[in-house]
């Protein structure tokens, strides 16, 4: 077989894969290390000790695993969908348990099923007025966001037109920004230090493949990576597939905060670099 043909059949087997098994296969091929801090201008983070965020992604209401997340004694970040009629609700109710919340903004991800933006994806095919209206009234519904992060958004994150008019909200409204590094290829960080607007990167993805003992491991490797650079920040998810990462926080966690790393959410994680 000629070495295009070869090509040819691997890019097809690539896209059926991704096409049948969505935003689970997204995250898998998404760049998993490399960051070093978390901070967007890789500014170190001062003191010890390491600290530890955890957020957890595609919060709806009655997602497979949310309840069990909540019950979870450690302050997380939870990660709402925004474009659905219960988003302000499920946001009241995670900010009353003491948890912090921000939006999870659907973006672009190229050729995949709509059904997986659970609402109306940011692209450029909107203008910088239209994106900025989209967001603007996502924060309205809900009030309690501390700040966004990116659902998908492969393509759209590549996109500084796009990344500016999202940045532009969140500056004008005091929020910060976290990328969830679903590309190697983001403009997020050095477009966001550009125009002054908080932000972070993701250091791991814990359950981009599923099973508790998956996501165990990764934990371990987050601390060791907390512990290396002073801070980290892993993603997790709620939804079908995802019920072992509640099990698995559950179980790793109590041993993290025993070896002497501190959990926090990620505006706590903002205000030890802004402190110092």
């Amino acid at each position: 077989m000629q070495r295009a043909q070869v090509a040819w059949v691997l890019f097809m087997f690539v896209a059926v894969l991704l096409l049948r098994t969505g935003p689970a296969v997204v995250a898998a091929f998404a760049p998993q290390d490399g960051y070093g801090s978390v901070f967007c201008n890789a500014r170190p983070v001062p003191g010890q000790p390491p600290l530890l965020a955890i957020v957890i992604d595609d919060l709806t209401t009655g997602a497979p695993g949310l309840e069990e997340m909540l019950r979870l004694p450690y302050p997380l970040t939870f990660a709402i969908l925004p474009d659905r009629p219960d988003a302000g609700a499920l946001a009241r109710r995670i900010a009353a348990l003491g948890h912090e919340v921000i939006l999870h903004l659907p973006m672009d991800a190229g050729e995949v099923d709509p059904q997986w933006y659970v609402g109306r994806p940011i692209s450029s095919r909107q203008s910088d007025e239209e994106i900025q209206q989209l967001v603007s009234e996502w924060l309205a519904a809900v009030p309690e966001a501390r700040g966004m992060n990116n659902h998908m958004g492969t393509v759209a994150t590549q996109d500084e037109r796009v990344v500016r008019a999202v940045l532009e909200v969140a500056r004008r409204h005091g929020k910060y920004i976290l990328d969830s590094m679903t590309t190697e290829n983001t403009v997020v960080p050095r477009t966001a230090v550009e125009m002054g607007v908080p932000c972070m990167q993701r250091s791991l993805f814990l359950d981009h493949e599923n099973g508790e003992e998956v996501v165990a491991a990764q934990l371990y490797k987050l601390a060791e990576w907390a512990e290396t650079h002073g801070a980290a920040i892993g993603i997790g998810h709620v939804g079908v597939g995802r019920e072992g990462t509640a099990a698995a926080l559950a179980e790793v966690l109590p041993e993290l905060e025993a070896r002497g790393i501190r959990l926090v959410t990620l505006s706590q994680l903002l205000s030890y670099q802004q402190e110092n």
